[in-house]
């Protein structure tokens, strides 16, 4: 009996002084908006290369392609509820910058309900900033939406019955990691 006490308070007391590996995320940017009046930030994370919000560039069109994904602590990188998306694409004509595509979503309940905009005429759209920086690109904006409640995010459907406020803004610098080129 003594020897199997004295195993297992060694065996607990080496588990506890082995070092537990930890790799911090990256916090990039914020989301912050007005959900029906109450305001709310969500954190665009990134863990190395690996992310949920990233850019793409397709250079044979001048397009610019862009998922933010915010996160709703500062600790995760793939949350899925009570997360934040906007997406938008972006033309450049010149010197000329086009937003396009805009849409935003909050997974309230993850992919199951939500908010969705992803209508032209639902979403007044500004990107006030769009710029090369050494460590990647910076992006900044705002967004107004009338959301409509989902119950099937992923199928797209909507009730337009039920509408919520969604007003915001983002600031972003996009690591190069999250950068790619088509």
């Amino acid at each position: 009996m003594t020897r199997s006490l004295y195993r297992n308070t060694a065996l607990a007391l080496a588990l506890l002084l082995i070092p537990t590996i930890s790799v911090a995320q990256d916090a990039f940017g914020t989301l912050t908006a007005r959900l029906d009046g109450a305001e709310r930030t969500w954190f665009l994370t990134s863990q190395g290369a690996e992310s949920k919000s990233f850019g793409l560039t397709i250079a044979v069109a001048n397009m610019k392609s862009f998922t933010l994904w915010g996160q709703p602590t500062t600790e995760t990188t793939a949350e899925m509820k009570d997360s934040f998306l906007l997406g938008f694409d972006v033309m450049t004509v010149g010197d000329t910058v086009i937003p396009l595509n805009v849409s935003l979503t909050y997974l309230a309940d993850g992919w199951k309900s939500g908010w969705l905009a992803n209508e032209e005429d639902q979403i007044v759209f500004s990107l006030t900033t769009l710029e090369e920086v050494d460590d990647g690109l910076f992006v900044e904006g705002t967004f107004s939406a009338a959301a409509y409640y989902s119950e099937a995010l992923t199928r797209g459907e909507v009730d337009p019955s039920r509408t919520m406020q969604v007003d915001g803004s983002f600031t972003a610098t996009l690591p190069n990691a999250l950068l790619t080129e088509q």
